[in-house]
């Protein structure tokens, strides 16, 4: 029996980025004597003109099932709808755009996508009620499948005794809804090292400076370069003023590290009993969760165990055969 082509539609990118890696997990996770798996970049960046450009060059492979990974939402118009699978990670591009070209974006990029195809994805709850809310969707018409913790996460872990006097607060991401600002705020007087991972500029630079926080920065770093700074560090701060998800907060658990982040969705589900929650827009609330880990040792100790355990939600294999189900009910209403 010839097996099921599946091509992932990626967006055109420059490096490996967070959505990439999550799909190339899938398609190595994914039953490979039922599966054969290809991945195919759009051949014009995201702006406005690679857009027009992308809708009028691009030609997929031939497969059994498509499968849009996001971003290039739009490209699924080409594609064909009841053989076209498209996940959607988060909606921070409504969110930033007004005016005509928001209007026109929030068109392409969602509404039509979602009313055209028959099968949509969201990486959260959260996610899919924002879907629901800008376009008017049946939310059944959205399956949640959350994004898989990767391979190089697991049986990692190292016995590193924590710095409860002068830690090494990680942190992941420099956009705007990282919330670096208030995590600098929230910083200030505890003797720390903090370690932003991204290309930081100067504001961030000068702002660390102003508040006397000992600051490092990364960037460009490869997969092996960013488990190692996981290792290394003493917690892990996440406490992002939006996400779709929230990668860094399992990465972090499946390293055995503590974490802080913020308890609203989908970071707090994400989270499950494993970090100390706190509010996101409160510099004081960041600041006293950050403390209560450096202080009590058996919070730490607790929130590593339940960490562990939650990391069993997302394993790869769990998360892959949600797509298998998917992906058979797609070829089964083919043959209907």
């Amino acid at each position: 029996m010839p097996k099921i082509k599946v091509l992932f539609i990626e967006r055109r990118f420059q490096e490996f980025v967070s959505i990439e890696r999550v799909f190339r997990q899938i398609a190595t996770s994914l039953p490979d004597d039922v599966f054969e798996t290809f991945f195919q970049q759009l051949p014009f960046g995201n702006g406005l003109s690679g857009t027009f450009w992308n809708l009028l060059q691009f030609r997929p492979k031939r497969a059994d099932i498509y499968h849009v990974t996001g971003q290039s939402h739009y490209i699924a118009l080409t594609l064909p709808k009841d053989r076209t699978v498209l996940t959607i990670h988060d909606l921070r591009f409504v969110h930033d755009r007004s005016g005509l070209r928001g209007y026109v974006l929030k068109k392409i990029l969602l509404d039509l996508p979602v009313k055209r195809l028959r099968y949509i994805t969201a990486i959260s709850e959260a996610t899919r009620a924002e879907i629901v809310k800008y376009t008017g969707c049946e939310p059944s018409k959205i399956r949640v499948i959350e994004n898989p913790v990767r391979d190089e996460f697991l049986g990692q872990q190292r016995i590193k005794e924590f710095n409860s006097s002068r830690p090494r607060i990680l942190h992941i991401g420099i956009t705007e809804n990282k919330n670096i600002p208030r995590l600098i705020a929230a910083l200030e007087g505890i003797d720390c090292t903090l370690v932003i991972v991204g290309k930081i500029d100067e504001h961030v630079r000068s702002l660390a400076q102003s508040h006397n926080i000992d600051l490092e920065n990364r960037s460009d770093l490869s997969d092996a370069e960013i488990v190692e700074e996981y290792l290394r560090a003493d917690l892990v701060s996440f406490c992002s003023t939006y996400e779709g998800f929230g990668m860094p907060i399992i990465e972090a658990q499946a390293l055995g590290k503590p974490v802080v982040t913020s308890d609203i969705t989908p970071m707090n589900s994400v989270a499950g009993d494993g970090a100390v929650l706190v509010d996101p827009f409160e510099i004081q609330s960041i600041r006293s969760g950050i403390l209560s880990v450096m202080e009590d040792e058996g919070l730490r100790n607790k929130l590593v165990a339940r960490g562990f355990e939650n990391v069993r939600r997302f394993l790869p294999k769990r998360l892959a055969s949600e797509y298998v189900e998917l992906y058979r009910e797609v070829l089964e209403k083919l043959e209907n």
